[in-house]
């Protein structure tokens, strides 16, 4: 019984993670567009797309890059 207990609860929480994850993405008032698809950002520049910068926004998107891209 307090097996059982213990599992629903967990589910329970994976749920609610999964639906705030969700819901967060969804929440960006900006549409982002695929922008060079796999690029990277390292203390060496940007590689597999053209330079760009501006640092990130709370939804992980370049905040000031056009365009508009997330990660």
């Amino acid at each position: 019984m307090k097996k059982a207990k213990v599992m629903a609860l967990a589910m329970l929480a994976l749920i609610v993670i999964g639906v705030s994850v969700v819901n967060a993405d969804m929440l960006n008032p900006r549409q982002p567009v695929t922008f060079f698809g796999g690029h990277a950002h390292d203390a060496e520049g940007t590689h597999g797309a053209p330079s760009h910068g501006g640092g990130l926004d709370k939804y992980g998107c370049h905040n000031k890059s056009v365009p508009y891209h997330c990660h």
